[in-house]
């Protein structure tokens, strides 16, 4: 389906966004993405409304408009979202997974290795998330991962921020290959350790990405 203007620049926006391509706490003009996209201002603003409701951006009539700061309270209710929703599906996807949707997982770690020798953790980050979509989508809830990704952006960024601490990278694969092969045996109870474990382990990092990068961050 044809997507609208204002679809096409809450797309852009908020994959910047993510990537922290706009920082934490930037200025967002309305005004010049319009004239960039030779938009009007309604459609910018309609797109900049939705990532408001998301939270990303913080809009002040007659002030303008910021990229959110990443607040810590709203991380870890995200995290808490995204565990809670992944762990239910994880038995619907070993109840469903053929041979070529284990496969499929692997493909995506394959490109992950590849993004990594490219030190290019936007790519990294892109394939992470559209292997845990494969299994959503395996599982028959891949609508569910669509709300993930809708209402987790301030856990998101805290991801791609935790990708600069040394040996993330490496230990994001690691257990990646070991819920695959968890998922393969049908080994449910090993999964689930598995993946408590990858989304928790930010929790471990936290301290080191507030300190390398205070200014992206909501004051408690």
């Amino acid at each position: 389906m044809r997507r609208t203007a204002s679809e096409d620049v809450y797309e852009a926006l908020k994959g910047d966004i993510l990537a922290l391509r706009r920082k934490p706490g930037s200025e967002v003009s309305i005004n010049e993405i319009a004239d960039e996209r030779g938009l009007s201002r309604s459609p910018v603003r309609d797109a900049l409304m939705r990532l408001a409701d998301e939270a990303l951006i913080d809009m002040i009539a007659q002030r303008g408009c910021w990229v959110s700061l990443i607040d810590l309270e709203r991380v870890d209710e995200e995290r808490f979202l995204r565990h809670s929703l992944e762990k239910s599906v994880l038995s619907y996807f070993i109840d469903a997974a053929k041979d070529s949707d284990i496969s499929k997982l692997n493909y995506f770690v394959s490109l992950q290795k590849e993004a990594l020798k490219e030190n290019d953790e936007i790519a990294f980050f892109s394939y992470d998330d559209q292997m845990h979509e494969s299994i959503f989508i395996t599982a028959g809830k891949g609508r569910i991962w669509n709300l993930i990704s809708r209402e987790t952006g301030h856990y998101r960024r805290m991801r791609i921020l935790s990708f600069d601490q040394p040996g993330v990278l490496d230990l994001n694969i690691r257990q990646h290959i070991e819920l695959i092969d968890a998922l393969r045996e049908k080994d449910l109870a090993r999964a689930l350790k598995i993946e408590g474990e990858h989304v928790f382990k930010i929790t471990f990092e936290a301290s080191e990405i507030i300190r390398d990068n205070p200014s992206y961050f909501k004051k408690v």
